[in-house]
């Protein structure tokens, strides 16, 4: 059975996310980690003793990718994500950590794979990953579900109007992303955000998006 536990990450508050199933190996995913210190996460992995194999980013804001560096130099493990996030992540501007505090300012340059290299599929652990283009909050945005999971990023955040106005935003491509939430509904799915707390999204009013 794949387990999620999430982490808030810090100093800007924001949500990462790791995937496993130790009933079928010790391989896991860790997703938008936004810290700049991944202590807790790293506790956590090495505790349950487990192997990060991938990190996956839902799109290239600093808050869900600062502590991408210290992890790939770590575990030695590429990133998987969009091929706008790919190319964004090495701009500290096109990131916006320059924008929130240039001594901490930092760009990204380690092995990416992309979404669209794969198919928009992955296969973890016996759990087939599947990958959806999700802009508005960026073009670059990525959702994906795995199991009985949604994981949104900023696209989907419970109760709140998602934030187009950061560039590459877009509040007329953030409806296409809508009407793929839409056809998920039905299959009692959890979104796992990239703030605030999980939700259903059976049931969910997209117009609070």
């Amino acid at each position: 059975m794949l387990s999620v536990q999430s982490f808030v990450n810090h100093p800007v508050t924001s949500n990462c996310f790791l995937l496993y199933d130790k009933e079928n190996g010790k391989d896991c995913i860790i997703v938008d980690p936004g810290s700049k210190d991944e202590n807790d996460l790293e506790n956590f992995i090495e505790r349950e003793e487990l192997i990060p194999k991938y990190i996956i980013l839902t799109h290239e804001h600093f808050d869900h990718c600062w502590g991408v560096n210290s992890l790939v130099e770590k575990f030695q493990i590429p990133m998987v994500c969009s091929q706008l996030c790919a190319e964004a992540i090495k701009n500290e501007k096109k990131n916006c950590s320059v924008f929130y505090d240039n001594n901490d300012s930092f760009t990204i340059n380690s092995e990416t794979i992309s979404v669209e290299s794969m198919d928009n599929t992955m296969l973890f652990l016996g759990h087939e990953i599947l990958f959806f283009k999700t802009p508005g909050h960026t073009d670059a945005s990525i959702s994906f579900v795995v199991d009985q999971f949604l994981f949104t990023g900023d696209t989907l955040i419970k109760d709140e109007k998602t934030v187009t106005k950061l560039p590459t935003g877009s509040v007329e491509r953030l409806k296409s992303s809508i009407e793929i939430f839409n056809m998920l509904k039905g299959r009692r799915l959890t979104v796992c955000p990239g703030h605030g707390v999980g939700f259903a999204i059976d049931g969910y009013d997209m117009k609070k998006a």
